[in-house]
């Protein structure tokens, strides 16, 4: 849940060079890139303690319900759970250099007559 961005039409990773990773929810996503595990989070007391990885954490979700449990504070309101229901969710992963627009390239369409 930390860091999570809700709505995502697409995102890019890229390195200083400008190569990296396109991921464009079809039709939205909610997503996260962190430089830390779920455990180094959990273990953590206090965010000082984290220590940062070299590698990124990428997180895609189609959702995520929203936060409370009731221990300690109420419940998550109804408007926030996410409710069992059969969805059609994609995600598109692709390679970009640092010649590309990932704005126009997340534009593409890609018919999926599968369903």
């Amino acid at each position: 849940e930390n860091g999570n961005k809700t709505d995502v039409r697409w995102a890019s990773l890229t390195n200083d060079l400008g190569f990296g990773l396109l991921i464009v929810g079809m039709p939205l996503m909610e997503i996260s890139a962190l430089h830390y595990m779920i455990e180094d989070l959990e273990k953590a007391k206090h965010t000082y303690e984290l220590e940062r990885r070299d590698d990124i954490m990428l997180n895609i979700d189609y959702k995520q319900s929203g936060l409370g449990g009731g221990s300690c504070g109420p419940d998550t309101l109804p408007q926030y759970l996410v409710k069992p229901e059969r969805v059609h969710f994609a995600v598109r992963l692709r390679p970009i250099s640092p010649d590309e627009i990932a704005n126009e390239l997340s534009k593409q369409v890609i018919v999926d007559d599968s369903y």
